[in-house]
């Protein structure tokens, strides 16, 4: 979802191609873009207005009480998307002066990988905020299509949505869900950005979750999170595919990455559930992922298609964000299944 602070952002960055870390030829475009664009807009049944499509579904009663509750939500939303680019001035302005760049310390290069400080991290992002953390390294392959980051390396964070919301799916109640992950999370990413600044003099870059520059279920899964699933969720251990995701770019391989094949077992287990392929209402979920980029590194995942983006997002416009995957997804009705099912997969990983 680019705005006027990403665009001037990016103008900016751009200027200096040595910096800047941008899309590959593979990418994909951001999901909110491309429903603006006339590729999808001429096409037959596209949703030419989100709020009519709305309204028409749910009634104006309902349209009424979703507006009310993103209204009260959406404008902290839009001061932490703003927050990200704020926090990057001082960088873009050393890059058109010509001088130093803002950097990391020097001793924690010297220092990696900084157990303690990752340590820190992990115990202040999930006792401050109640979210989990990766760390690896960014693909271009990741970055969408037309944007750029500052550095290549990322802290992924996730963060649960409650649980008795998200089965209320496809109500309007999930939908407001999600909206407010999208906040508390944005939040979280850049407190942490701040903390990890002020303690450790640490260079880095919050990136919202509503939106962004990179492909976050990708992103997470490289990280060892979890591992994207057939609905095109990543399912964590801790809240199955209920949650929101959003990262940190910082300048400098300070800590191990995280990346692991853990989850992989959970691929044998998707093959044989389809629960989300048969409670998708617009059959949107294909019976098999469809592999559509066959990865030039060794480092990530060949990228494939869980599901028709076009159908998704009829049901998505109707419900504010249907749900009804992540809902109906046994790791999200009970996470505690995941080291039961994980003894049994995991022989079958693949």
């Amino acid at each position: 979802m680019e705005n006027k602070n990403e665009s001037v952002f990016l103008s900016r960055l751009e200027k200096y191609p040595n910096k800047a870390y941008t899309a590959d030829q593979s990418a994909i475009m951001e999901g909110f873009q491309y429903f603006k664009t006339s590729t999808y807009r001429c096409k037959p049944g596209a949703i030419q207005s989100r709020p009519k499509k709305l309204i028409r579904e749910q009634g104006l009663k309902e349209s009424i009480r979703l507006g009310r509750h993103v209204a009260g939500v959406f404008p902290s939303i839009m001061r932490n998307i703003k927050l990200n680019f704020k926090s990057m001035e001082a960088y873009l302005q050393a890059l058109e002066k010509n001088s130093a760049l803002p950097h990391s310390p020097e001793s924690l290069r010297q220092s990696y990988p900084n157990r303690d400080i990752w340590n820190n991290l992990i115990d202040y992002a999930w006792n401050t905020h109640k979210v989990i953390v990766g760390f690896t390294e960014i693909s271009n392959e990741y970055i969408f299509k037309g944007k750029a980051i500052p550095f290549k390396y990322a802290l992924v964070f996730a963060q649960e949505m409650k649980k008795d919301r998200i089965e209320m799916a496809p109500k309007l109640d999930a939908g407001m869900e999600v909206v407010n992950t999208y906040n508390t999370l944005g939040i979280a990413t850049n407190d942490i950005v701040k903390w990890l600044e002020k303690k450790y003099k640490i260079v880095g870059m919050a990136n919202h979750p509503l939106g962004g520059l990179v492909d976050f279920a990708p992103l997470a899964e490289k990280s060892g999170l979890g591992l994207i699933g057939r609905h095109g969720m990543v399912i964590t251990k801790e809240f199955g595919p209920r949650c929101r995701i959003s990262p940190i770019f910082i300048d400098d391989k300070l800590f191990d990455f995280t990346d692991t094949h853990a989850h992989d077992w959970i691929r044998a287990f998707c093959s044989k559930c389809g629960t989300c392929v048969r409670s998708c209402p617009e059959k949107a979920i294909y019976p098999e992922p469809v592999e559509v980029e066959t990865s030039r590194s060794n480092a990530i995942n060949p990228r494939f298609e869980s599901y028709d983006r076009d159908k998704c997002f009829d049901s998505f416009a109707s419900t504010m964000g249907c749900g009804i995957c992540i809902s109906k997804c046994p790791f999200s009705r009970n996470p505690q299944i995941y080291d039961k099912m994980r003894v049994k997969y995991e022989d079958r990983a693949i």
